[in-house]
């Protein structure tokens, strides 16, 4: 836009201070009406021409200082201590005002190739994949002026991690959950920018180990080693041990216990300044109690950006609404259906195919999710390196096929297979009763299939599962770092008590052998052969089912840009900016 503006009469859009000066006007515009979140510092240069009957007036390019208002259902749930936080929200500031040794490449599949360099330059492993050496980036300042290098990586890891037996290892948080113990043995300086990760495993995905908010950096002034920083009222710099990202935390309000309010502000000394980062000078995030008083906001224009959690329905109101941005792009939720093969007759092969062939996974997504949610046909997420759409052999709604299968083992349309299936029914995934509903109605479409359902709230639903009483049940599953390996494991997972591990059954003892192969393969094609073995194997035996991945959706002013749909589902407000008014969708 120009800003360069010659007075012509007072029945203009702007108001004028005409001053008399002899015969000779000086003119001074009004400031044009701006956004509720831009500040414009307009510099006036005024000529005076003596003697003329007017006077032109000229304005110097605006500088604008763009506040972002984002509204999300969300809140941290405990702190934003990497040594604790174990939460989306939390992990999305986390990242906001710390960083990590590396970044996954916005809008990847977050395979080898798209790491990149953060806090750390430049990076080698061994060959056996044990020991891994970064060169750090030299220049980043701390919020005192301290210069970051290689110590502040070691006290980071030894802290979170406890790997030298003075630090924490909160039973709640990241690092125990995710056996960070299991696979880091120690860390060492190898010089001032020179730092060493010695494993007690060769594992193929660390640099997406690293690229989580678990991993990412603290500042050693504001993060003890013998406790958890929380929350201080009054003092948002003492309420965290972060440091070294985008921003700083200016202020964190809460009331109740509950988040209200944050304001994030620009650090001026971060080390991606150079390239533009972050994009915006503010973010202010304020916090609704549901998805309904959210998407009120973003309607009358109380915010620029509404993010977690909007329902299907809203979203679908918004996707027709002219004065609104609709972004919706890959997700990492996923749920998926186990079989208790402790159970008879669901150690049956053919019963597992039968029940996983009469699924109609677009049905239900269209029906249930509105289109928030696609069909998902393996245990690698759509948009994530290795996946493979396994599953696809069996169909949706084949039920000819489901006859066949259970006819060879004596059920039919008078003697029926019965499924006691089970549902969480407490609200800790979406639109379970729902769900349930459309999953009973596609297998007994098969007429040799009666369902019988059960919903149990979350804590009983865990206790059934520890029991393993369930014979049929839905889980679901969010990753804690972007790679196969986090979702591949799940058949073994001790908490799903399915009986899988490295010696029973037949197959398991295939599908953990394909699945460690894949986490310690020295080469890419070492690990597409794995998992793509292991994705065939797992549709062959069913021993868990796919069922659907969810979206990730966000509605914004026509004004918003930058926002990146991909499937870490990292919120990077850093690349978020406000600009011109869009005409078309994202």
């Amino acid at each position: 836009m120009t800003w360069n503006y010659l007075y012509r009469s007072a029945a203009t859009d702007y108001e004028h201070l005409r001053i008399c000066v002899g015969q000779a006007w000086l003119v001074i515009g009004g400031l044009q009406q701006v956004q509720k979140n831009q500040t414009i510092a307009l510099v006036v240069i005024i000529v005076i021409a003596i003697g003329a009957v007017g006077a032109y007036v000229y304005f110097r390019p605006p500088v604008y200082e763009q506040t972002l208002i984002m509204g999300t259902t969300d809140s941290v749930e405990s702190s934003l201590d990497m040594a604790q936080s174990y939460d989306y929200f939390g992990w999305e500031i986390i990242t906001a005002l710390s960083s990590g040794l590396v970044e996954i490449e916005p809008g990847s599949q977050a395979g080898a190739n798209d790491i990149m360099p953060a806090l750390a330059l430049s990076w080698t492993r061994t060959v056996d994949g044990k020991t891994w050496d970064f060169v750090l980036r030299q220049g980043v300042k701390y919020e005192d002026g301290r210069i970051f290098n290689a110590t502040d990586v070691k006290y980071s890891f030894d802290r979170n991690c406890n790997l030298t037996g003075d630090g924490l290892a909160e039973g709640d948080g990241p690092q125990v959950s995710m056996e960070y113990s299991a696979i880091i043995n120690s860390v060492e300086v190898t010089g001032v920018y020179g730092v060493r990760f010695n494993l007690k495993i060769s594992f193929a995905p660390f640099l997406q180990l690293l690229s989580c908010a678990a991993s990412y950096i603290v500042d050693r002034v504001h993060a003890p080693k013998n406790h958890v920083v929380s929350y201080v009222e009054g003092d948002a710099r003492a309420s965290h041990p972060c440091g070294l990202g985008p921003y700083v935390l200016a202020n964190w309000t809460r009331i109740g216990g509950e988040d209200s309010e944050m304001r994030l502000e620009k650090n001026p000394d971060y080390w991606g300044a150079a390239a533009g980062l972050p994009k915006n000078d503010n973010v202010t995030i304020r916090m609704y109690a549901t998805s309904n008083a959210l998407a009120t906001a973003m309607t009358t224009g109380e915010i620029d950006i509404a993010y977690r959690q909007i329902s299907a329905l809203q979203v679908q109101t918004f996707k027709s609404d002219p004065d609104v941005r609709v972004w919706q792009g890959i997700g990492a939720q996923i749920q998926y259906l186990c079989f208790q093969q402790r159970i008879y007759p669901f150690n049956i092969t053919d019963v597992r195919r039968a029940i996983t062939a009469s699924l109609n996974m677009t049905h239900l997504c269209g029906s249930v999710f509105l289109g928030t949610a696609d069909p998902l046909y393996s245990m690698i997420p759509v948009g994530m390196a290795y996946h493979k759409d396994s599953f696809k052999i069996y169909g949706e709604a084949n039920w000819t096929y489901t006859q066949t299968l259970l006819a060879a083992l004596g059920y039919n349309s008078t003697n029926k297979l019965v499924v006691d299936f089970y549902y969480e029914s407490s609200g800790h995934y979406p639109e379970s009763a729902n769900q349930a509903l459309v999953y009973q109605a596609d297998l007994q479409a098969s007429g040799v299939i009666t369902v019988v359902l059960h919903g149990l709230e979350w804590a009983a639903f865990r206790l059934a599962r520890n029991a393993g009483t369930m014979p049929v049940f839905v889980y679901g599953w969010y990753p804690d770092f972007i790679d196969p390996d986090n979702y591949e494991f799940l058949p073994f997972a001790p908490w799903l008590n399915l009986g899988y591990n490295s010696t029973y059954p037949a197959t398991g003892v295939q599908q953990y052998n394909y699945w460690i192969g894949g986490r310690s393969a020295a080469t890419e094609a070492g690990r597409l052969g794995n998992y793509t073995a292991l994705q065939d194997l797992q549709a062959s035996v069913c021993s868990v089912v796919p069922l659907w991945q969810s979206s990730t959706v966000a509605v914004t002013g026509l004004n918003v840009h930058g926002v990146i749909m991909d499937i870490t589902v990292n919120w990077r407000h850093w690349l978020v900016y406000l600009g011109a008014t869009a005409t078309t969708g994202p």
